[in-house]
């Protein structure tokens, strides 16, 4: 009898309250297509096109450090090369340092703020004294500078597969944040240390803007979040400074006999075939003069091919170490740190061989194999900063904020300085792609020993607060508090859930090694990666995309009605309240005490913001759950539960 009534009183109808749905279907799944249609250079499918076409910079550079001033002077010899179809009348470069000018862009804008505004500082940029056509023709350039830009104007067009070489003199002085980082932002950088300053030199000659197949010249002024945009071409640097200074750089060091005493030579060519770590120039050995070639000044040189950019360092408080390891085709990479004293802990910079080693062989056999002849890590007062072969990270961190530090930064090899993106725009493809990696890097190294950003990340909820800006926006539109939240974490976290709960790992992860294989050394856009991922996949995720990344739409699932009152099976009727979708993941409880799981696609949400299905057995239900392990990020879990009340 008591069984008896306690089935009555379960066989009802039980209705939820909720509001009116924001849903609409169409905005989602829309009959014409989202992204523009493929061409001739970048096609449908996410390649790129037949007539794809990039050009290409190739840079001389001879440059000197006068450490009394902290003054560069260099001339930068560029050779041209116009594969675009098109004639170009001008020429366009990046000044980036000229950010460091009391008028720029990026000091007016407020993202390069003087943290002191009552402080009198010296003016910084670039001082242009010549550009001049290289060979018998000498002749000057005429040049006109805009804030970080220079327009060169030719005297005669430059055609689809001509070259043009030409020579740039110029001087700067070292931005004066090395002193009480009077800066907010800084990517250059001088930190004082207890035997010698350290120079982090990057943005430091002029750079070839890139004129590509969708915009032209990108010519956006450098302001602080939007970081580079790069043509790939070689380099050949030769760097003059006092002999005193340990220096290392992007490319492979050609003259190591020159600048090395003959015991610091025989470690680095040890080091090129030891898999444990060598030390160049050890702790005890930093303060003696015998460290150091006799001849007052040093010219270091090296050389890298295929690459867009080269950044440098210099001390004379180097500890310098190096090791070597195979990667996963063979070849054989050597990775270098160089740190003061004072960063010279155990649960930091002392495991810094150990970090590059990993970080590079997991990235490597996972995703591309790393493209450089050396990787080089650097203690700098920069929290942390990437360029070619070459990172700067914090001569501070300790624990696991170093461990994430150095892999994240490494990390930057695959995006963007293997898949070349547009920095200044679309700075996810950069930040965003390169924190999922590490990420899946982080649960692989030595058992799960770190646990990446935890002491920044946030709750799933809040990369969906209404104040947030799109993925797709601009880094310098932009709120600073929103940066890492948007563009690394966001994106990090909508990359994993699609490759663990919507494509699955093994289909995702095949789809964006294509992307990565089929855009190395190329430029791609959003719209290219949207095909890429869409074509390998074989899924138009469109809905995906509207939905994450060129909005910032919500996902509330609702449990709208759950009737109990059939005689046949229970229905249940779940509504999708806000403008996002994903697919549903439904668990019930029956009155017997047994549970299923119920998984629909996300297509049950095309043309309707309710969808109502029969549950599997003829059982009164108990308890319902939306999503009962929160695989997706529902703002609302409040109406993701309903339990018959006896």
């Amino acid at each position: 009898m008591i069984k008896f009534l306690a089935i009555l009183i379960m066989a009802f109808t039980g209705h939820l309250s909720f509001g009116q749905s924001r849903y609409n279907p169409s905005e989602l799944f829309p009959a014409l297509p989202l992204l523009p249609p493929g061409n001739e250079y970048r096609t449908a499918t996410g390649e790129p096109g037949p007539a794809y076409w990039q050009n290409q910079s190739d840079y001389v550079i001879d440059v000197s450090l006068d450490d009394k001033q902290n003054l560069i002077k260099g001339t930068a010899t560029i050779t041209y090369t116009n594969n675009s179809p098109e004639a170009l009348s001008s020429l366009w470069l990046q000044l980036e340092q000229n950010v460091y000018r009391k008028d720029s862009k990026g000091i007016l804008t407020g993202l390069f703020l003087y943290k002191d505004p009552d402080k009198q500082v010296a003016d910084g940029g670039f001082e242009i004294e010549s550009i001049k056509l290289a060979g018998n023709n000498a002749a000057d350039i005429t040049y006109h500078t805009y804030d970080t830009r220079m327009e060169l104007k030719l005297s005669e067009p430059l055609k689809s597969g001509q070259k043009l070489t030409f020579s740039i003199q110029y001087r700067y002085h070292f931005p004066v944040n090395y002193k009480n980082a009077d800066f907010q932002v800084n990517r250059t950088d001088l930190m004082p240390s207890k035997n010698g300053g350290i120079y982090a030199v990057a943005q430091w000659y002029p750079r070839m803007c890139v004129l590509d197949d969708v915009e032209g010249w990108n010519t956006l002024p450098y302001l602080g979040n939007g970081e580079f945009y790069l043509d790939f071409g070689n380099f050949n640097v030769n760097i003059t400074l006092p002999s005193s200074y340990i220096v290392e750089a992007s490319g492979d060091l050609l003259n190591p006999e020159e600048v090395l005493t003959p015991a610091q030579l025989k470690r680095w060519q040890s080091a090129k075939e030891s898999s444990e770590p060598v030390f160049i120039r050890s702790a005890k050995e930093v303060t003696k003069a015998s460290s150091r070639p006799v001849a007052p000044m040093c010219t270091w040189k090296f050389k890298m091919d295929n690459t867009r950019d080269f950044a440098w360092t210099a001390s004379k408080s180097f500890i310098w170490e190096a090791l070597s390891f195979n990667l996963n085709n063979g070849k054989r990479v050597m990775g270098c740190s160089l740190y003061p004293v004072e960063s010279q802990k155990r649960n930091s910079w002392m495991r810094s061989s150990e970090y590059i080693k990993f970080t590079l062989q997991h990235f490597s056999e996972k995703w591309f194999t790393y493209p450089f002849n050396k990787a080089v890590n650097v203690a700098s007062n920069l929290d942390g900063m990437e360029y070619p072969g070459m990172v700067f990270c914090s001569a501070r961190d300790t624990g696991n904020m170093y461990w994430a530090v150095v892999n994240h930064e490494l990390g930057h090899t695959w995006f963007p300085m293997t898949v070349g993106s547009n920095e200044r725009k679309y700075a996810w493809m950069d930040e965003g792609f390169n924190l999922f990696i590490d990420n899946i890097a982080t649960r692989a190294f030595n058992k799960g020993e770190f646990i990446g950003y935890a002491e920044i990340d946030v709750p799933v909820t809040n990369l969906f607060a209404d104040t947030l800006r799109p993925i797709l926006s601009r880094p310098d539109a932009m709120p600073g508090n929103q940066v890492y939240t948007v563009e690394y974490q966001k994106v990090a976290y909508l990359l994993t859930l699609l490759r663990n709960h919507i494509l699955g790992p093994d289909r995702f992860d095949n789809a964006f090694r294509r992307y990565i294989r089929d855009w190395a050394y190329k430029h791609p856009t959003p719209w290219d990666f949207f095909r890429s991922i869409n074509s390998s996949a074989g899924e138009d995720l469109t809905w995906f995309w509207k939905s994450m990344f060129l909005e910032n739409f919500k996902l509330d699932q609702s449990i709208a009605k759950v009737d109990n009152s059939t005689k046949n099976r229970p229905l249940i009727t779940i509504e999708n309240m806000e403008k996002a979708a994903m697919p549903l993941i439904v668990e019930i409880t029956y009155a017997s005490g047994s549970k299923e799981q119920r998984t629909f696609p996300v297509e049950i949400w095309e043309y309707t913001h309710s969808y109502t299905f029969a549950a599997n057995k003829k059982d009164a239900i108990s308890k319902v759950v939306i999503d009962p392990k929160q695989v997706y990020p529902d703002i609302n879990k409040v109406n993701n539960v309903y339990e018959l009340k006896k």
